[in-house]
């Protein structure tokens, strides 16, 4: 297995000539690692194989027959085709797991031009020995996900904004890291504005500022209203996010970051670890830990996977691959972290 940390790949995707794994696999439970790695990915495929995309979801509705021909066919042109596996959850059934390791073993001997980007959350080490994801580790390379805490936050902000052109003391970083309070999507947006209007040299000003002009709705106060259970709040800030006119992919991104958090803190503490101790190993700081409590007596597991469920909608309602309004489908996702049950999914 080649591994390549984060960091490395995102600088190296930035220079010319940057290499293209055939097979590129990216498990993290962090929102934002996965959507920079994977973009970089899918842009130096257009750049250097200007392929066309093909995605496959890994679920039910997975064909496995249908997926394989994708590795089969060959243009005349030699046309290279990048095929995207998805995956919601960490896990594959029989038939799955077969067809993986079967398109795998044709890139690995190079009976398939096609590329190969799958995704999905964090792997444990018994699923990273299972077969699909053992076939994948085995020939692909692996962008590793470093986890971000309390400890390096700083650091992680300085190295963002050093990618974006930007020269940030350390006491600007430490505020910028405090104050979002172990958010990388919120920290990372306000790197992305101020080098919007900023180049080189940051101070902490410079920082400040930018985040008291911040829109009045800051899609970041969402998920601690959320996890505080207000769902008049909630509904609230979501209209407004809409009506200001916020991504809605970035809407989804925070609230699926909550849902990760009171999952992996819920784990943590069965596996005996204190609140205190959970929240920080999660990133859990500041006012959203004051309130991860209370989400984690309104949330099982039957009920973040409904969530997850809605989120899945949500991000195919997002990208076109499925009619209705999204923003529809991330009030359904906000008020049901705040505790409002969410209705039954559509049909699809």
């Amino acid at each position: 297995m080649k591994s390549i940390a984060l960091e490395q790949w995102l600088e190296q995707g930035q220079r010319p000539g940057a290499p293209l794994p055939q097979l590129l696999t990216v498990f993290t439970d962090e929102p934002l690692f996965l959507v920079q790695a994977a973009d970089l990915y899918r842009s130096l495929a257009r750049k250097q194989a200007q392929s066309e995309r093909t995605v496959v979801d890994l679920d039910r509705q997975f064909d496995p027959q249908a997926f394989l021909a994708l590795f089969a066919e060959v243009s005349l042109f030699g046309d290279v085709s990048l095929i995207e596996v998805r995956l919601t959850q960490p896990k594959m059934n029989k038939e799955q797991a077969h067809a993986i390791t079967q398109a795998v073993q044709w890139i690995a001997q190079g009976q398939s031009p096609h590329l190969l980007l799958v995704t999905g959350p964090k792997l444990t080490k018994t699923l990273e020995k299972s077969e699909g994801f053992s076939a994948l580790l085995a020939q692909g390379t692996q962008i590793s996900c470093k986890q971000v805490g309390p400890e390096n936050m700083a650091q992680w902000v300085a190295q963002t904004a050093q990618r974006k052109g930007l020269s940030m003391g350390r006491e600007a970083c430490t505020w910028l890291a405090e104050n979002t309070e172990g958010n990388l999507l919120a920290a990372h947006q306000a790197i992305e504005k101020l080098a919007l209007s900023k180049n080189g040299p940051v101070t902490l000003d410079d920082v400040q500022s930018q985040v008291s002009n911040s829109a009045r709705y800051n899609v970041f106060d969402l998920g601690a209203a959320a996890l505080a259970g207000d769902t008049r709040r909630v509904g609230r800030m979501i209209e407004g996010l809409q009506a200001e006119g916020e991504a809605a992919t970035l809407v989804l991104w925070a609230l699926q970051e909550e849902i990760r958090a009171i999952r992996d803190t819920q784990a943590a503490m069965r596996r005996g670890q204190s609140l205190m101790d959970a929240c920080r190993q999660n990133r859990v700081w500041g006012t959203r830990q004051n309130f991860i409590g209370q989400a984690m007596k309104r949330h099982g597991a039957d009920s973040l996977k409904t969530l997850t469920a809605w989120c899945y909608t949500a991000e195919k309602t997002i990208k076109g691959m499925q009619t209705g309004n999204p923003w529809t489908a991330l009030e359904i996702i906000g008020l049901g972290l705040a505790g409002l049950p969410p209705p039954a999914m559509p049909a699809v």
